[in-house]
């Protein structure tokens, strides 16, 4: 039986394994002239704007509490991989225990997710999808833009603090599986969220909320089960546990449309006026940047720093930034998944630098 400290390790295996494996491709990229995540990582570009201090966070200090889920006092320790010596399969991990303070997020149960895209009802996805196949995540939009410095923001070096974080221990993405604070580990300065072959997975959301600004996240997958969705998701403070929140409103600055055997980075908006999305071939598992501008001229997707949705719409109500791996059977191939997340930054509306949904 493997024990949780090896599905722990799994974590720092798959980092010791990128340069023979996943990486390898990047490696590859080199060669036909397009950066590396190494190349990245050397130019500074994964790095531009250093997280503020606690007593920074002006704009906010006082974190949301979406949907008021009870404010856990003793979280998952996620950071203790030090005491780890025996190598572990992560296609097999064990049953992780369940903790023994679990979270009670029962009023969070399924915060937010991916909506199926056939049910829209104003689509303004152009024939054909964004052409950034060539980006690998070497820029952010707050460099490109100028949003100077983050208000608040998540490196992923250390544990996740409760004061942050709502981390999910509830039923999956419409029933379906589970989210468990167990699959979610923090090694080598990044965030994982692995997903089980039985569709147990892990979800986490921010407790810091605004009702204007921009948001980004640097993101990547590992080669893995399709049945697994990558999200990074605006979620309405009080929007409920449901498909859809309580206000109709919901903005996907990482989602996934179905593709048989390859993900398709996906943005998603909802408000009560309707549904309107977009999508782009980029390979997900090279590292990308994704980032939101919402404000009351509308709302901006980027990736990698460059437009790729745009709407005059935007959401009214106070939004949460949330990291999910949501599990869709029957959707893909399945099997396993590992999301890496190398961090996520929060800006306010009024941080400088230009925004194409201002004006």
């Amino acid at each position: 039986m493997i024990s949780r400290s090896h599905v722990r390790l799994a974590v720092l295996s798959m980092v010791a394994m990128l340069a023979v494996s996943t990486l390898g491709a990047a490696q590859g990229e080199v060669v036909s002239g397009t950066a590396s995540a190494q190349g990245e990582a050397a130019s500074g570009t994964a790095e531009a704007a250093a997280c503020p201090s606690s007593s920074a966070l002006a704009d906010l200090t006082d974190p949301a509490d979406p949907t008021n889920p009870a404010n856990p006092t003793d979280p998952t320790d996620l950071t203790d991989l030090t005491d780890l010596t025996d190598p572990a399969d992560p296609a097999n991990p064990a049953n992780p225990a369940n903790p023994a303070n679990p979270i009670d997020l029962t009023d969070l149960t399924d915060p937010a997710d991916e909506t199926d895209p056939t049910g829209s009802t104003d689509l303004t996805a152009p024939a054909d999808s964004t052409d950034l196949t060539a980006s690998t995540g070497g820029a952010s939009a707050a460099e490109v833009h100028g949003w100077g410095t983050p208000a608040w923001c998540a490196e992923f070096d250390d544990q996740l603090d409760p004061a942050d974080w709502v981390i999910y221990d509830s039923a999956g993405h419409d029933g379906q599986g589970r989210r468990s604070p167990d699959q979610l580990f923090i090694g080598d300065g990044s965030l994982y969220l692995y997903g089980r072959a039985d569709g147990t997975t892990a979800g986490l959301g921010s407790r810091h909320s605004q009702v204007y600004g921009r948001w980004e996240t640097r993101v990547r997958m590992y080669e893995g089960a399709d049945a697994y969705h990558p999200i990074a998701l605006l979620w309405p403070d009080g929007g409920g546990g449901g498909v859809h929140s309580a206000t109709g409103e919901e903005i996907d600055f990482l989602g996934v449309m179905d593709r048989p055997g390859r993900w398709r980075a996906n943005f998603y908006l909802e408000t009560p006026q309707g549904e309107e999305q977009s999508y782009s071939e980029a390979d997900m598992t090279t590292w990308h940047t994704y980032a939101v501008e919402n404000s009351p001229g509308g709302v901006v997707g980027y990736l990698d720093g460059r437009e790729w949705f745009r709407s005059s719409r935007s959401t009214r109500s106070r939004m949460s930034a949330c990291l999910q791996l949501d599990w869709f059977p029957g959707h893909g191939s399945p099997g396993e998944a590992w999301m890496e997340v190398d961090w996520l930054r929060v800006y306010p509306l009024d941080s400088g630098g230009t925004g194409g949904g201002t004006g």
